[in-house]
């Protein structure tokens, strides 16, 4: 069956009887997402709410009042999700989320339009992604250079600016016109009619998906990057249309919050930026050293304290994981327990700990410190290191030492 969003994919409304209307637990798809779902599927005479299928993402609309979250074909019918049953026989006003479904059809068209100008390169297109913010075609070839990427960035704006009409035609399966129609996308358990996707001397692709009709709909292709895919394959990145204008606008937005942090011009970002990520290592290395001076000084006073002290417990907020290694290794050979812990500077609930001391003591306390502070690591050589997941057991541990060695004295 070819669908009436097939037929038509600028079709906005459409009216329709419903056929079945059946309670599921099927989970819902949502650029490549699984949520669980419980509702019902509803299948109707027809639809113009595009079931996923070659390698774009379901619509999602209306049925009078009802929303549609998800749709799918199951052989010539779509199953139409939705979260409220609804009566077979009821004729219902179909709605498609119209910004959803063109945002789809721009980047659809535009990769057809992308494959067809790689194809001519000899680079052809295995695969392809639609995702919710950018797509990308998975191409058979590690050669993509920077000048293939403009070139076939300028020639696919080339042809936008030109407005070549895409159109859709229809064969059967034994059709002779299909043998020189790529096969590229076509679905396994397709019908018996099928759909070809034309853009006029450039390309011809079997395609259920939804498309533009003039490539000047598609506005703008704009390539974002390769990146290694697959063993021998590359990752091309694209958008087009409103999500060319769309990313433009947050990058705005971005470098106008960046410009009032930096008190400078745009064009100075990078300049400003490199000096402050040297002066920024600067200040760390010398609070390392500092660190490093500090952990000594605590070294010094623990060893000279009289009397020797039965136990360490340092926790402090603004120490780090480096300080308190410094400070187990300063104080190895003096046979004292010692718990030491930092918090996660951007995770104040998570931290790092370490315990370090005689075999017997961390033995009756290592176990119910690391419960306390969902510590997950393992002893060794008498010696815990690891991350914790809740300090807030922080108190109890300190108590718990106090107690046990208040008892043992």
């Amino acid at each position: 069956m070819v669908f009436k969003c097939q037929e038509d994919s600028f079709l906005k409304e459409f009216s329709s009887k419903v056929l079945k209307c059946e309670p599921t637990k099927e989970p819902i798809v949502e650029y490549g997402k699984t949520s669980k779902f419980e509702g019902y599927q509803v299948t109707l005479e027809n639809t113009i709410l595009f079931p996923a299928g070659g390698g774009q993402p379901h619509d999602t609309g209306f049925l009078n009042n009802v929303e549609v979250v998800q749709v799918l074909r199951k052989g010539d019918e779509a199953i139409h999700f939705t979260k409220d049953p609804i009566k077979v026989g009821t004729a219902v006003e179909q709605k498609v989320n119209w910004d959803r479904r063109f945002d789809h059809m721009q980047q659809h068209s535009g990769q057809h339009l992308l494959s067809a100008l790689l194809d001519k390169e000899n680079i052809f297109t295995t695969s392809w992604w639609l995702g919710a913010d950018e797509s990308y075609v998975e191409l058979d070839s590690t050669k993509v250079t920077n000048e293939i990427i403009k070139a076939t960035e300028d020639k696919c704006n080339e042809l936008i600016r030109a407005a070549v009409p895409v159109n859709v035609k229809f064969c059967k399966s034994n059709d002779p016109e299909l043998d020189e129609a790529h096969t590229r996308g076509l679905p396994k358990d397709c019908m018996e009619t099928i759909r070809i996707i034309c853009i006029e001397n450039i390309d011809e692709n079997m395609c259920c998906g939804t498309h533009v009709s003039n490539l000047s709909q598609l506005q703008v292709i704009k390539l974002i990057g390769a990146e290694p895919g697959k063993k021998g394959k590359t990752n091309l990145k694209f958008l087009v249309g409103n999500r060319v204008t769309r990313t433009m606008q947050q990058m705005l937005d971005r470098e106008k919050a960046l410009t009032g942090l930096l008190k400078n011009e745009p064009s100075r970002h990078e300049d400003l930026i490199q000096k402050l990520q040297k002066n920024l290592k600067i200040s760390n290395k010398n609070l390392q050293n500092v660190l490093l001076e500090l952990a000594q000084c605590e070294v010094d006073k623990i060893k000279s304290a009289v009397p020797k002290p039965k136990y360490v417990f340092m926790f402090k907020k603004e120490s780090t994981p480096e300080f308190n290694r410094a400070l187990m290794k300063g104080l190895e050979g003096e046979e004292l327990f010692m718990f030491l812990a930092s918090e996660e500077p951007d995770k104040p609930k998570e931290g790092q700990i370490i315990i370090q001391g005689p075999e017997e003591q961390c033995n009756a306390l290592g176990q119910q410190i690391t419960d306390l502070l969902k510590g997950k690591g393992a002893f060794k050589n008498g010696k815990f290191q690891g991350k914790a997941g809740d300090m807030g057991g922080i108190n109890k541990c300190k108590k718990l030492i106090e107690d046990y060695f208040n008892n043992i004295s």
